[in-house]
């Protein structure tokens, strides 16, 4: 078992126990039977939904699909899993503070992975996007033609427009 999970059942079982103790404490009490009832199912629904929240908010890796991560992003950091076939990546969007997550860990993303590992030695910002890969041969028309395609026929690449320290000439 590991220390995360200890730490979800504990938690869990808190959360239930106080439920439980709740409903104890109610059941002799002259309060609402609206109160003796509800106290304890919120109690009870957190308990049971709690160590499934608690991933996003420690900070570990969320184990996503290709088709929900971010459109844009940079790349901060990265850990490979070569045997379970799964990277975690940290990526910073637009959309709030460092997010991590899990996803697959193919061959093109590898190659990818290594070239954003060399943009990052030399001081340059890795940021990577989404790209639909061929699918049957052909390209996508246009960029948002990938949210409806399958993770194999998604990528993330490298973005050339980040690379370059000045702004694109107009």
């Amino acid at each position: 078992m590991t220390f995360f999970a200890q730490f979800a059942l504990t938690f869990g079982l808190m959360l239930g126990l106080t439920a439980v103790i709740a409903g104890w404490v109610f059941r002799s009490s002259t309060a609402p039977l609206v109160y003796k009832v509800v106290l304890p199912t919120v109690l009870m629904g957190a308990a049971c939904a709690a160590p499934f929240m608690i991933s996003p908010m420690m900070g570990l890796p969320v184990p996503v699909s290709m088709g929900s991560l971010p459109d844009k992003a940079e790349l901060l950091a990265f850990l490979p899993h070569d045997e379970t076939h799964l990277v975690d990546l940290w990526l910073l969007s637009d959309q709030g503070p460092p997010r991590s997550y899990e996803t697959r860990l193919d061959e093109k993303m590898k190659r990818t992975l290594r070239e954003a590992q060399n943009e990052m030695a030399q001081g340059r910002p890795a940021v990577l996007k989404k790209q639909a890969g061929k699918a049957g041969g052909r390209p996508a028309q246009s960029s948002s033609a990938y949210s409806d395609l399958p993770d194999d026929q998604m990528e993330f690449v490298l973005d050339d427009s980040a690379r370059s320290a000045l702004p694109p000439k107009e």
